[in-house]
């Protein structure tokens, strides 16, 4: 059986690493890791992000709070305990995933 040569533009010719104009099982199991990679890469971007965001809403909320009336500071306690404590959860298992992951 004779490999299939790409056409000319095809959508499978970004997987040709040597330019012959033939995709091979070779090629296409490096494409397979660098999908997966990419994946990883956008997981772990996203999760920064998430972890960042955490980080300056809590910043933010903190510095709110000097400017709300006291009265109002004491009937959000209770909300504000939560939003540090979830916002905190979500940095601390950031940080402690990729530290772990690092460590592998």
């Amino acid at each position: 059986m004779t490999p299939k040569k790409l056409e000319h533009d095809s959508k499978y010719a970004e997987y040709d690493e040597d330019g012959d104009g033939i995709v091979s099982d070779s090629e296409l199991s490096h494409v397979k890791e660098i999908k997966e990679a990419e994946s990883k890469l956008r997981k772990n971007l996203a999760q920064l992000r998430m972890a960042r965001y955490s980080l300056i809403g809590m910043g933010v909320f903190t510095v709110a709070m000097f400017f709300v009336p006291l009265e109002r500071v004491d009937a959000l306690s209770d909300i504000s305990n939560l939003f540090y404590i979830t916002g905190g959860g979500i940095v601390a298992t950031y940080m402690g995933t990729t530290a772990w992951t690092q460590r592998k």
